[in-house]
């Protein structure tokens, strides 16, 4: 029996938590969870999104590691799982920045302005 490939195995991980990065609204939950920890219900709300998706989407960054959680009472609590999921999203927004005109362009138009 041939013995699985430990690089293959390290990167299908590394896939797995790049699925959490993969999608704008899960990007929205980790911006919200990286200024504390919230409940689903107060996740949704701060995110815009209907309860039951964000808690799809937080049970996705749990699940891939970037999240974690804390029931107290019927209320689920989220938070950063490590503190260096900010330091990826941040990676990830600085790819987009400089490799994609129209992020660039959004971020000019959008926010250089209250920056300043």
């Amino acid at each position: 029996m041939t013995q699985p490939n430990p690089k293959k195995q390290i990167f299908e991980h590394l896939a797995r938590v790049g699925k959490g990065l993969a999608h704008a609204a899960r990007l929205d939950l980790l911006e919200a969870l990286a200024q504390g920890e919230r409940s689903v219900d107060a996740l949704a709300k701060v995110c815009g999104m209907p309860i039951p998706n964000a808690s799809h989407h937080l049970l996705v960054l749990k699940d891939c590691g970037l999240a974690a959680s804390r029931k107290e009472g019927l209320q689920v609590f989220y938070r950063l799982a490590v503190p260096e999921v900010t330091m990826a999203v941040a990676a990830v927004r600085r790819i987009a920045e400089q490799q994609l005109a129209e992020v660039s362009r959004i971020v000019r138009e959008n926010f250089e302005s209250r920056d300043a």
